[in-house]
């Protein structure tokens, strides 16, 4: 029967004084301004958190109907959506980090599930207000998202963070606006999925994706030939109306080279159940670039990204099954560089080849490879003849690669590496290896599928109306690319630190954003020494711009204490510098054993403790703050 597929440690020294920091690792997927949020340095928020326990559906139910659509033409399911009603305004708790900030806090609940993501209406973040997401365990974390990611519709969605228990934390800042939001639904992922991005202890965990044991990553040699290939490939969770499901798209190139954000994937990808995901459905995808497994033999993702929101701009809907399934979206943001998509060429003529692969994402899963190196055949879908490309695999060195639910919509690349269809379906699987699998037809897709452009590619990929019908792919080598250094990243509390732009593609504008610093903000390419008083852990941001694309990077600083002499005859001296916080004080022998324990008052800008009580030796002095928490060794030599 036939289917749709469908903690570091950093060291450094300062005149007199040795200084031992940890930090966290943060590598935040989604498109966002990075940091740390306040919960991973904030002592115990739990008992004053407000805990919302959903009621999970019927996980076996959805599994049975999962196993019963096989060749019913929806495409994998990812999660089902809980309805809610849930913002600032109406749940959660509130607590004064500072006199400047307060912390809204929320922790969701849905026993069982595999991770959780959120819809959001009415989505409006304040100028200097930072939204985090991340598991309860501390092991998953995405944010902060910002101002940035506003939009004029107000929707916006996160990718799943890992778990049945997540935590919302948003930081405002009380002279800045208000946030403004509501989580309308709340995704429940029930389904394996491999997660990227998971820190706090300096390790990379995962859950395998389910994609089957036949299928072959494109880290394995089969991919080296398609290393740009590759990168033209995205796994898109696609929301339509209460549910959530994967396929796979491609980020495509056009005559303009203007490198619009514009992603083909299939038209049965955006419709279940005859009901087409409606404007605000596609508002809310999420594009996950670079979701890759680390080596041919670790299925592990390491440094996924995402972006969310799209357009819709053409498909085959209007001609029901008896099209060439192609579906054509516009991202709501450019590309940043930092991505490295290459917008991969395509070839509209009426032709079949001898050789070439898929690359895809089966069931969600990394990214991967199917070969074929036997001729294409002309087929069809529905009823119309000559709108499919029919393809059977080839076993490679490493497996055999099939397509999977999931893969929908992928790239049917010919032997030039140039896109000549995107999934359907068909037979394959790891049980079925020969298996005939079917890809809508770039050609057909071109303009044969209606006279009007929303049903066809060539007003879109052809804007300049050149007649071509094939076209190289291209890295953006035009887009300004954000680069800059900071000449130190872990400072004493009262430090400055000089940040120099190394951009490149000559930047026409520039903007830095420095979080507890001073100033706060500048436009200039180069910068004036920027003053830190306040402890704590600061993301530094610059977002570049020119006429071909607008890209961003960040870099954390982190401000700490300042202790010295070290070492030390008879006392130590704290400094806070100009922060507000009260701070907790811990000093341990090297056995573990706490040897005095005290609390600071807020507004204190220092303390002495004296070591005259105690035994010479090594000590751990641990400063803890709302801010952060640091430690120190400092030795005492009383003679």
């Amino acid at each position: 029967m036939s289917r749709p597929h469908y903690m570091r440690k950093i060291l450094f020294v300062i005149p007199g004084i040795l200084v031992l920091v940890f930090t966290f690792l943060n590598a935040s997927a989604q498109l966002s301004s990075g940091g740390i949020p306040p919960g991973f340095n904030t002592g115990n928020l739990k008992s004053s958190t407000q805990v919302i326990s959903l009621l999970p559906p019927d996980y076996e139910l959805l599994k049975r109907q999962d196993d019963s659509v096989g060749s019913m033409g929806v495409p994998e399911r990812v999660g089902v959506c809980l309805a809610s009603n849930i913002g600032p305004q109406n749940a959660g708790s509130w607590i004064d980090l500072d006199a400047n900030r307060q912390l809204w806090r929320l922790n969701l609940k849905v026993k069982g599930a595999t991770g959780i993501g959120l819809y959001f209406e009415d989505f409006h973040l304040g100028k200097d207000d930072k939204l985090f997401v991340y598991s309860e365990d501390k092991s998953h974390l995405i944010g902060a998202f910002t101002a940035m990611n506003n939009r004029k519709n107000g929707l916006f969605a996160t990718e799943p963070v890992k778990g049945e228990s997540v935590i919302i934390e948003l930081v405002h800042d009380i002279n800045s606006e208000n946030s403004l939001f509501r989580i309308n639904e709340i995704l429940v992922v029930y389904t394996p999925m491999t997660f990227s991005n998971l820190q706090s202890d300096n390790t990379l965990k995962s859950i395998k994706g389910d994609s089957d044991d036949c299928e072959v990553s494109t880290n394995c040699p089969e991919g080296d030939a398609w290393r740009d290939q590759i990168n033209g490939v995205v796994r898109i969770m696609v929301k339509i109306g209460g549910t959530s499901y994967w396929c796979t798209g491609s980020v495509m190139n056009n005559t303009a080279l203007d490198f619009r954000p514009f992603i083909l994937t299939a038209d049965h990808c955006a419709v279940s159940n005859g009901t087409y995901a409606t404007a605000a459905n596609i508002a809310q995808w999420i594009f996950f670039f670079k979701h890759e497994a680390t080596s041919c033999e670790d299925d592990t993702p390491s440094g996924t990204k995402s972006l969310t929101g799209a357009v819709k701009l053409a498909s085959s809907s209007a001609v029901g099954n008896n099209g060439s399934d192609f579906y054509l979206v516009e991202l709501s943001d450019d590309i940043p560089g930092n991505y490295q998509p290459y917008y991969l060429g395509w070839n509209a003529k009426n032709e079949v080849s001898n050789s070439g692969v898929s690359i895809h994402h089966p069931a969600g899963d990394v990214k991967k490879i199917s070969t074929y190196t036997t001729p294409l055949e002309i087929s069809q879908w529905g009823d119309v003849p000559e709108t499919h490309l029919m393809v059977v695999w080839s076993a490679t060195p490493n497996g055999h690669g099939v397509t999977e639910g999931g893969s929908s919509g992928s790239p049917l690349f010919n032997a030039n590496k140039l896109v000549i269809g995107q999934l359907t379906g068909g037979e394959s699987d790891c049980t079925n290896l020969t298996g005939q699998d079917h890809y809508g037809r770039f050609y057909y897709s071109w303009d044969k599928n209606g006279a009007a452009d929303s049903m066809r590619l060539r007003p879109w990929l052809d804007p300049l109306g050149s007649g071509l019908q094939t076209l190289d792919g291209s890295f953006n080598t035009k887009a300004a690319i954000a680069q800059f250094t900071a000449d130190e990243t872990v400072i004493p509390v009262g430090s400055y630190v000089k940040f120099t732009d190394l951009s490149i593609n000559n930047p026409t504008s520039w903007l830095w954003e420095f979080e507890g610093g001073q100033p706060a903000t500048s436009t200039q390419k180069q910068p004036e020494l920027i003053y830190f008083d306040k402890l704590g852990k600061y993301n530094v941001s610059l977002t570049v711009e020119n006429e071909f694309g607008t890209d961003s990077t960040s870099v954390e600083i982190s401000v700490v204490p300042v202790i010295y002499p070290n070492p030390t005859r008879n006392v130590v001296n704290i400094l806070f510098g100009n922060d507000s916080n009260a701070h907790e004080i811990t000093v341990t022998d090297m056995a573990g054993k706490k040897v005095s324990a005290f609390t600071v008052a807020e507004e204190s800008k220092n303390v002495e403790f004296s070591f005259l009580s105690y035994p010479a030796g090594m000590y751990m002095i641990t400063v803890k703050s709302a801010a952060a928490e640091d430690h120190y060794k400092v030795l005492y030599t009383p003679k």
